[in-house]
């Protein structure tokens, strides 16, 4: 009678031990690991200055430029690195309230609000007009807020 519990459960042990093996494994969320950084690329060269070092890496189809560690306000000049020109779409991420304004010139200026509320990062997106075709390099000015470009209406026609 031992004999045939001892038998039961070394049966019922092999039975578990073969079944464990074809159970889902359980993930715990603390035994992730973190997500993976994105590679950074290098698709615009940024001339020599305090602020020359912004990070940039692919996301999707759009090139992101890191923003998220440079001063309070400054200045960077970008051109294309390689022969093929522009990127398709260009964005910035900072995070809100890291500066006021952020003046971007190229073949169009765009003057990019930035807010001061919410938690995390924010990405803005930089208007295709301003990097069309053609365009040598795009000029990145960020620091306080920038006023708005200044347009004087046209003076009446003079009286016959």
């Amino acid at each position: 009678m031992v004999r045939t519990k001892v038998l039961m459960v070394m049966v019922l042990a092999a039975g578990l031990a073969v079944g464990c093996g074809s159970l889902p494994r359980v993930h715990w969320p603390w035994a992730r690991p973190p997500p993976v950084a994105p590679t950074p690329v290098d698709e615009l060269s940024f001339a020599a200055g305090a602020s020359a070092a912004i990070p940039q890496f692919w996301q999707g189809n759009t090139l992101v430029l890191d923003m998220t560690a440079v001063p309070a306000n400054g200045t960077a000049v970008a051109t294309p690195t390689y022969a093929r020109g522009w990127p398709m779409r260009i964005a910035v991420r900072t995070y809100p309230g890291r500066f006021g304004a952020l003046e971007v010139r190229g073949a169009q200026r765009a003057l990019l609000p930035l807010t001061t509320e919410g938690a995390g990062t924010v990405t803005l997106p930089i208007p295709p007009e301003v990097y069309a075709p053609g365009t040598r390099e795009l000029t990145f000015s960020w620091g306080a807020p920038i006023a708005p470009a200044v347009i004087f209406p046209q003076a009446p026609a003079p009286a016959p």
